[in-house]
């Protein structure tokens, strides 16, 4: 199993977790003393940090399956922890770390907003190298840009994560919506969301003020783009 799992650090996790259960995500059982939130597709980990920052991250099942897979298609995978806090820590070319973390199988996205699915961003100056390492851990090509600087991947169990070109290697949290951008606007301001809807070149994004002072975006999903088969 692969499921999108981003962990955004923020110095407002009460005000984060306001937000993520009003756009319509579920907050799950805490555990390990963080807040997780599902989406339609994907999951959210909040941290409280003195300083915002998301960093990638995935849920696997098998550990050590995962590694030997991930490291037979060419990615290196180093296991760190012990126990229950075992996890695979992978590096991509352009140095951006992150862990893949053994969970119990299972579908926690029951009454979540239909439609809504965490797309969490690797900004990097190596499109094709971040490419490389999200198919080699089993990320599934979804669309790609015809300029070849976006290339989006989809995980079997849920979420959605893009190789995004930039000057530094960094993540980033947004979503993307599966129907009208309209229709999430009107749903967004019916629950007091003070939501904009602009218009972009690969289609309409809405957004949304976040509190740490920027804008979340839900993308609509993207048109004018390459569309990879099952």
């Amino acid at each position: 199993m692969l499921r999108v799992r981003p962990i955004h650090h923020t110095p407002h996790v009460e005000e984060w977790a306001r937000l993520l259960t009003t756009l319509g995500l579920i907050e799950l059982p805490a555990s390990g003393g963080h807040g997780e939130f599902a989406a339609a597709g994907g999951k959210i980990r909040l941290l409280d940090s003195g300083m915002p920052w998301t960093e990638l991250g995935f849920e696997i099942r098998d550990l050590d399956k995962f590694a030997d897979w991930t490291r037979s298609d060419g990615t290196p995978v180093t296991i760190t922890g012990d126990g229950s806090s075992r996890a695979g820590r992978i590096t991509g070319p352009d140095g951006l770390s992150f862990l893949a973390e053994p969970v119990t199988p299972g579908d926690p996205s029951a009454g979540t907003e239909p439609g809504l699915i965490v797309l969490a961003l690797w900004n990097t100056p190596d499109v094709s190298g971040a490419s490389a390492t999200l198919r080699n851990i089993g990320a599934r090509p979804d669309t790609t840009s015809d300029a070849g600087t976006w290339e989006q991947f989809r995980a079997k169990n849920g979420g959605l994560v893009a190789a995004h070109a930039g000057s530094e290697p960094g993540a980033a949290l947004s979503f993307e919506y599966a129907g009208a951008a309209q229709k999430l606007l009107d749903i967004l301001h019916s629950r007091g969301i003070d939501a904009t809807l602009v218009d972009e070149a690969h289609g309409r994004t809405v957004l949304v003020p976040d509190p740490d002072g920027t804008l979340l975006r839900i993308s609509e999903r993207l048109h004018g783009h390459t569309g990879h088969a099952e």
